[in-house]
């Protein structure tokens, strides 16, 4: 049987974790910002390996504080081939659309996180998006 991932509802619960970050007129605390993501990173372990599609599993999530970065991992059973430009500009569209849809996640990318969809082909050639926000 396959196990399907709530990874979908992750910017959402990620957003609704990190809401409480929010402080009117004023950009997010890093520390803060840092802690809940590696909460939502630590929740969303349970969903390492289930399908986020027909060919992709999510393959889970990394915060790295230092860097200010939040990686999204996924593994496709497509190859790299097959992640055209036009592929790209496709899913760099649906990642910006998701992230700068959240004030949270808007904010954090405005004041230097990168928010970072990793996908790793069956040839492992590695693609990352960077969710890019404009200024408000």
């Amino acid at each position: 049987m396959v196990r399907h991932c709530r990874c979908w509802m992750l910017p959402v619960g990620a957003s609704v974790l990190l809401a409480g970050l929010t402080r009117p007129a004023l950009a997010i605390d890093d520390r803060d910002f840092c802690e809940v993501a590696k909460r939502v990173a630590a929740a969303s372990a349970q969903d390492i390996g289930n399908w986020t599609d027909r060919v992709t599993r999510n393959a889970g999530m990394v915060v790295t504080c230092e860097k200010k970065r939040v990686e999204f991992r996924r593994f496709t059973y497509e190859p790299s081939s097959a992640m055209t430009a036009d592929w790209k500009a496709r899913k760099a569209t649906d990642w910006n659309a998701t992230h700068c849809a959240s004030a949270v996640w808007k904010d954090a990318i405005l004041n230097g996180w990168k928010i970072v969809l990793s996908i790793t082909p069956v040839d492992r050639r590695q693609v990352e998006l960077v969710a890019q926000c404009p200024p408000t």
